[in-house]
C-alpha cells in the first residue's frame, strides 16, 4: 500500500490550496485525490466558456435535489465541478468574501481564531489585487489574481445608475469595511484566464505532490478512532499523518457517513457499522435561494445574446484564442448590488445583473437553421437560448431555512439525497418577494427610460404578495452556495461535527476543509471564503502560528466618528 504524509480527498477549491501549501515543506509527501479528470479544457480557461462545462459529465457532477415542497414539488439542479479545480472550473469567478459580521458571528459562537480580524490576513495572503495596492483590506502578491470585472459596459452602467436612483450607494469594494451598495465586483480573472484554484495554486506542481485523478473516494479507513487512509476505487492509500476531506458540501458528509461517522440511526438504516455517532453530519444544509427576474431590452445590441449568432460567436472565439482579449476574456456579468431590507449595515440580499435572458426551453433539436445561427448559445447560455434582455438574480444572504444531506444507500457510487428544504421558513419567501418589488422599482428609474422593455418573468400581471410568493415557488433556483453540512462548532454545540481547528470530533488525524465546514452561511459567494479557510487550515495542520490578526475597521470607524 502506497503511503503519504497527508492524503487530501477532493481536488476542488480547498483541496488544491491545501495540497500546494502542505507541499511547500519539501520533507513531506502529499497525495491529492480527485474523482474527475485533469480539469484541462479551453472552456475551463476561457472566462466566458463555462457554458460548455455545465451539464457535461466530464466537468459537472450534475446533482439534483429531492422534490421540494416549498418549490411546488420541483427538483433543483445543482451543478458541481469535477476535475482538478472542482467547482472553481465552472463558477462565476465573482470574488466576494462575505460580510465582516459573518466571521465575528463565528467567533461569538465560540470559535476562537475565526473572527474577521483573524481571517482577513488569510484573505490577503491568498489574493493578488494590484489595482488595490496600499489598501489595508487587500494583498497584492497572492496566488489568486484579481482584476476589476470585465464587460462592464453601457448597460451595466445604466443598471448602476438606476440602482443609485432607487436609493443604493456606490460601493467601490465589497470586500472592505462595508458591503451594502452597488458596484463593479472584482473577478478571479487574470490576463484573460480563469483563476481556478488549480490555475492559481498548482500551475507549477511541486515534486513532492502526487495528484491522482479518476479515483473515487469510497470511505475513510479507520484504525480504532484514528484515520489511517482512504479506500479508493483504485485501491487503498495510507496517510501517516492526516486525512483531509475536501469533497464539498455534498461529498464530505457522504464520505463521513459511508465511513461510519454520522447519525447512528441513519447509518443503521443502511447497515453501516457505527464508528462515531455524530448526529450533525449532513445536517444544517444551507444554500442561498435565488429568484431570477427578467426584463426585455428595447435595443438588442445592448444584450450579450448578440453573440449567439454564428459569425459573432466565431469572431468572439477567434479573438480570444489569438489575443486572450475581448468579451470572452471576462465573465458576462460584472455588477452586483447588496441591498438591505431591514439592516442598513448588513444587507439581506445580493443581486446579480446579467445583460441577457436565458430561456429555459431549448431552441429546437437537430440541424435546424435556428440551431446553426445560434451555435454560440453553448458559450453564453449554458446550452440554452439567450434572448435580448437582462436577468436580475436575487439571492437571500442569510436564509432561515436549512435542510439535510443523507445517504441514498451504502453504495459510494450512489448520489446522496440532497434536501435543502427551500422555504421551510416562510420568511425566506417574504424576503424574495420584497426583492422582486425592489428590482421592479430599480427598472422604473429614469436611467432605464427608453432602454428597458416589458417584464418577461415573473410578468407584469403578477402583482399581489400572494401571486409573487407563488412565482417565487415556481421560479426559484439555487444560488450555487451549499454549505455547513459538516459544520464547525464550540464544545457546547452537540451537533457540531468539527472543532475550531476543523478536526472531526471523536476521530484522530481527520479533518474536513471545504464549504461544509462553515459554521453557518456567509453573506456572499463561497469560493473566496473556502480558499481562505484552506489557507488558514494549512497553518493549523503544519503547526505554524496563525498570521497576526488585522482589522482595519477599528481605525476606519474611529476616524469616521471623530470627523463626522
Amino acid at each position: 500500500m502506497k503511503s503519504f504524509d497527508y492524503v487530501i480527498a477532493g481536488a476542488g477549491s480547498a483541496g488544491c490550496v491545501l495540497a500546494a501549501r502542505l507541499a511547500e515543506d519539501s520533507d513531506l509527501e502529499v497525495l491529492l485525490v480527485e474523482a474527475g479528470g485533469s480539469g484541462k479544457s479551453l472552456f475551463a480557461t476561457m472566462p466566458a466558456g463555462n457554458g460548455f462545462l455545465f451539464g457535461n459529465p466530464e466537468f459537472d457532477w450534475g446533482f439534483e435535489s429531492t422534490p421540494q415542497p416549498g418549490l411546488n414539488g420541483r427538483r433543483i439542479y445543482y451543478p458541481r465541478g469535477r476535475g482538478i479545480g472542482g467547482s472553481s472550473l465552472l463558477n462565476g469567478m465573482i470574488y466576494i468574501r462575505g460580510h465582516p459580521a459573518d466571521y465575528d458571528r463565528w467567533r461569538q459562537k465560540g470559535l476562537a481564531g475565526w473572527s474577521y480580524g483573524d481571517v482577513l490576513p488569510y484573505f490577503k495572503r491568498s489574493g493578488s489585487a494590484p489595482h488595490r495596492e496600499g489598501d489595508p483590506y487587500h494583498g497584492t502578491d497572492g496566488p489568486v489574481k484579481l482584476t476589476p470585472a470585465g464587460n462592464y459596459d453601457r448597460i451595466n452602467e445604466i443598471f448602476v445608475e438606476a440602482a443609485q436612483q432607487a436609493g443604493a450607494v456606490w460601493n467601490d469594494d465589497f470586500n472592505g469595511a462595508y458591503q451594502a451598495g452597488i458596484g463593479r465586483f472584482d473577478a478571479k480573472v487574470h490576463a484573460g484566464r480563469r483563476q481556478s484554484s488549480c490555475e492559481s495554486y498548482l500551475r507549477k506542481r511541486p515534486l513532492n505532490l502526487t495528484a491522482l485523478a479518476d479515483a473515487y473516494v469510497f470511505s475513510v479507513e479507520l484504525d480504532g478512532n484514528r484515520a489511517t487512509g482512504l479506500n479508493l476505487s483504485t485501491g487503498p492509500v495510507r496517510a501517516d499523518r492526516e486525512v483531509i476531506l475536501c469533497l464539498g458540501a455534498f461529498g464530505s458528509p457522504q464520505c463521513l457517513m459511508l465511513s461510519g461517522i454520522g447519525p447512528a440511526d441513519h447509518l443503521a438504516e443502511h447497515d453501516i457499522p457505527v464508528k462515531v455517532d455524530l448526529p450533525g453530519v449532513g445536517s444544517t444544509l444551507y444554500d442561498h435561494p435565488n429568484m431570477p427576474t427578467q426584463f426585455a431590452l428595447l435595443e438588442d445590441y445592448l444584450s450579450f445574446s448578440r453573440f449567439q449568432r454564428l459569425d459573432r460567436a466565431a469572431l468572439l472565439g477567434l479573438r480570444y484564442l489569438l489575443t486572450r482579449s475581448g468579451p470572452a476574456a471576462a465573465p458576462f456579468w460584472s455588477t452586483v448590488l447588496f441591498h438591505a431590507l431591514r439592516d442598513e449595515y448588513v444587507p439581506e440580499l445580493e443581486v446579480f445583473f446579467t445583460p441577457m435572458v436565458v430561456k429555459e426551453e431549448a431552441a429546437g433539436s437537430g440541424w435546424t437553421i435556428q440551431n446553426l445561427l445560434n451555435i454560440g448559445r453553448s458559450v453564453i447560455a449554458r446550452g440554452k437560448t439567450a434572448a435580448a434582455g437582462v436577468q436580475i438574480d436575487i439571492n437571500i444572504l442569510q436564509p432561515k431555512s436549512s435542510g439535510t444531506l443523507r445517504l441514498a444507500s451504502a453504495d459510494p457510487m450512489d448520489t446522496p439525497l440532497i434536501d435543502p428544504r427551500y422555504f421551510a421558513d416562510l420568511g425566506d419567501v417574504d424576503d424574495l418577494v420584497a426583492g422582486v418589488r425592489h428590482m421592479r422599482k430599480v427598472t422604473r428609474q429614469k436611467a432605464f427610460e427608453g432602454v428597458i422593455g416589458p417584464e418577461m418573468s415573473p410578468g407584469p400581471s403578477v402583482t399581489s404578495d400572494e401571486d409573487l410568493a407563488e412565482a417565487v415557488r415556481n421560479l426559484a433556483t439555487t444560488g450555487h452556495h451549499p454549505a455547513s453540512t459538516c459544520r464547525m462548532g464550540s464544545s457546547c454545540d452537540r451537533d457540531a461535527v468539527l472543532d475550531a481547528e476543523l478536526r472531526v470530533r471523536g476521530v484522530e488525524c481527520l479533518r474536513v476543509v471545504d464549504a461544509s465546514s462553515f459554521p453557518d452561511l456567509i453573506s456572499g459567494n463561497t469560493n473566496a471564503p473556502v480558499i481562505m479557510m484552506a489557507e488558514k487550515a494549512s497553518d493549523m495542520i503544519l503547526g505554524r502560528p496563525p498570521l497576526p490578526p488585522e482589522d482595519p475597521r477599528v481605525d476606519q470607524i474611529y476616524v469616521e466618528r471623530i470627523t463626522a
